[in-house]
């Protein structure tokens, strides 16, 4: 795929007149700023990996910055952060119905600052050998809620499938609850889990039984399971033509599942935040959009010219 970034980088908004505030200067204690100082961000670990990139040229460009990205499940980041235990989170979805309640009565409307800095695409993927290569997602929704597609349209499919993800607690499972099924959760029994995503991956390349839900970026470039093309109706009513499971599609919003990926602050963002200074780094830096980019997903701010894939 040919592709061209056309975003100059930005420098980060934040317009510091001093990396020390009057107190600080007075104490001769080192203050906090958006470009100085330690802190620790809790991370989705099902997408740590995608931030590495855009978390090493951060690190380049902010020598007197030191920031930490600690792994965790999309439950505990985001409980963490309610609980105002954790200064920031890197998450691959939105709040759940219930997260969004007690958002709600913490922050009001305003919430907690947060900024999109990639979309990806919730996927499903089989074993090279399974039966299909296409599936509809409305079919998906009904095996998910525990509910049997005719025979007639997938024959060759004995009993309708088990979903595999790595954990209740993961962002992609979270996903399946927000994005796919509009905030009701799986029919129990639907939906089993693997400790991790590599052992998710691995276990749906040997049973062409399951079928696995992860990551576009998780899957780009994999040769030993496929994801599968999905056809939907769009939000006009519209029928769209299954396609393949790319990036350019995801831009062009013809695939039904894109799973927001957002940094989130427990504080305000301000000159003497670090957490914020990365916020806005991540986001709104061309360079480090780019490696979203190259990961195969969508930038958040970063204009992009595609062309699409064969068919």
């Amino acid at each position: 795929m040919k592709h061209h970034i056309l975003v100059a980088t930005v420098v980060v908004g934040f317009l510091l007149m001093t990396a020390c505030g009057p107190s600080a200067e007075k104490s001769g204690t080192p203050q906090e700023s958006a470009i100085e100082g330690s802190a620790e961000i809790l991370c989705d670990e099902e997408i740590i990996d995608l931030l590495a990139a855009s978390k090493a040229l951060y690190d380049k460009a902010n020598p007197k910055a030191s920031i930490t990205l600690t792994p965790v499940t999309a439950f505990d980041g985001a409980a963490a952060l309610l609980r105002h235990d954790a200064r920031a989170l890197v998450m691959a979805r939105d709040w759940t119905p219930e997260e969004d309640t007690i958002v709600g009565a913490d922050r009001g409307s305003e919430g907690f600052p947060r900024t999109l800095i990639a979309r990806d695409a919730l996927v499903f993927f089989a074993a090279t050998n399974f039966p299909y290569d296409t599936l509809n997602a409305d079919d998906i929704k009904t095996w998910l809620k525990g509910g049997t597609v005719a025979k007639t349209v997938y024959p060759k499919i004995s009993k309708p499938p088990t979903f595999i993800v790595s954990g209740s607690g993961s962002s992609v499972y979270g996903n399946i609850v927000n994005v796919v099924l509009g905030g009701q959760e799986p029919k129990q029994g639907t939906v089993a889990s693997l400790r991790t995503r590599d052992s998710v991956i691995a276990g749906v390349a040997a049973n062409p039984s399951l079928i696995g839900v992860g990551y576009l970026s998780q899957l780009v470039g994999r040769s030993d399971v496929k994801m599968l093309r999905l056809s939907f109706i769009d939000a006009k009513g519209e029928y769209v033509r299954p396609k393949p499971v790319h990036q350019s599609y995801l831009v062009m919003g013809k695939y039904p599942f894109p799973v927001p990926i957002y940094i989130t602050l427990r504080d305000r963002a301000s000159n003497y935040n670090l957490p914020s200074g990365f916020m806005l780094f991540v986001a709104r830096d061309g360079s480090a959009q780019r490696t979203f980019l190259d990961a195969g997903i969508e930038p958040g701010y970063a204009k992009i010219e595609l062309v699409l894939p064969e068919e």
